[in-house]
């Protein structure tokens, strides 16, 4: 069932973000440290939100609804959020200053660890559910891919690269953002983001039988699955009623990585 409204705590103000973000979490019984894994945030950054000294935003309530399986209480509450300004903003605001070290909304080590779904459309405009589930779905992956790629590079035994290899996918809600891109995505979207998601399961494959971050066999599963993970991109720009995107564009040759990539001795200079 879609959420649409914000839920309540009960009393006579709604209940906040990082309030909601905190029961969920209690209720799943996991750490802070255990929900920064798996939604790939920083840990003292999730504290600040749910004690209210960072506002959150949509990226990290997607990725929280999806490791918490909320249902889309904590994207909802995202979207109803008015801005706020961070601690000292107005002062700052009104001088044109910052504290050297510091941005609007906190130091760098408090901001997410990837780029947020935000950037994409403002917060303030709800997301289909199609189009929610394929970005969450887009996060998911480049989050999986991230954890496959500290397993590759990681000395582990064969039998622990093995279950670190399977636990990169759960631990990034992998199989739940996919299957709510299944049955509420576009069948373009369902067929871009499912040829990524099977080229990433090559790379887990890849190195659950041993493939090291600067081997061949890494990259011969590595530079397919960038291929698509790109096409599922355009796939998604499409649905947002985007202009297509082309490598040129972006001083590529292909969506490959192949001609930016070292350990494959293929690095061109632009």
């Amino acid at each position: 069932m879609a959420v649409t409204d914000p839920p309540h705590d009960g009393t006579d103000r709604p209940e906040s973000l990082g309030e909601c973000l905190r029961r969920h979490r209690q209720a799943a019984k996991l750490s802070l440290a255990d929900l920064a894994k798996r939604v790939n945030y920083s840990r003292g950054y999730l504290s600040k939100v749910e004690t209210g000294r960072a506002p959150g935003n949509l990226a990290l309530a997607l990725r929280c609804d999806q490791a918490l399986a909320t249902g889309g209480v904590l994207a909802a509450l995202a979207r109803h959020a008015s801005p706020a300004a961070p601690p000292g903003g107005a002062d700052r605001a009104a001088s044109g200053r910052t504290r050297p070290g510091h941005a609007e909304g906190g130091t760098a080590r408090d901001r997410p660890l990837r780029p947020g779904v935000e950037a994409v459309l403002p917060t303030s405009v709800p997301l289909p559910p199609g189009l929610a589930s394929g970005v969450a779905f887009m996060l998911a992956l480049d989050a999986t891919h991230g954890a496959l790629r500290r397993v590759a590079s990681a000395d582990l035994p064969p039998e622990h690269r093995y279950d670190a290899a399977n636990r990169a996918l759960h631990d990034a809600a992998l199989y739940v953002a996919r299957e709510q891109l299944l049955v509420s995505a576009t069948v373009p979207v369902v067929t871009a983001g499912e040829a990524a998601f099977l080229r990433l399961v090559a790379i887990r494959d890849a190195i659950r039988t041993g493939a090291v971050l600067a081997g061949p066999e890494y990259h011969a599963a590595y530079h397919p699955f960038a291929e698509s993970l790109w096409t599922f991109r355009m796939a998604l720009r499409q649905e947002f009623g985007q202009e297509p995107v082309t490598p040129a564009l972006l001083d590529r040759i292909d969506w490959s990585d192949r001609e930016r990539c070292a350990d494959c001795g293929a690095v061109v200079s632009h």
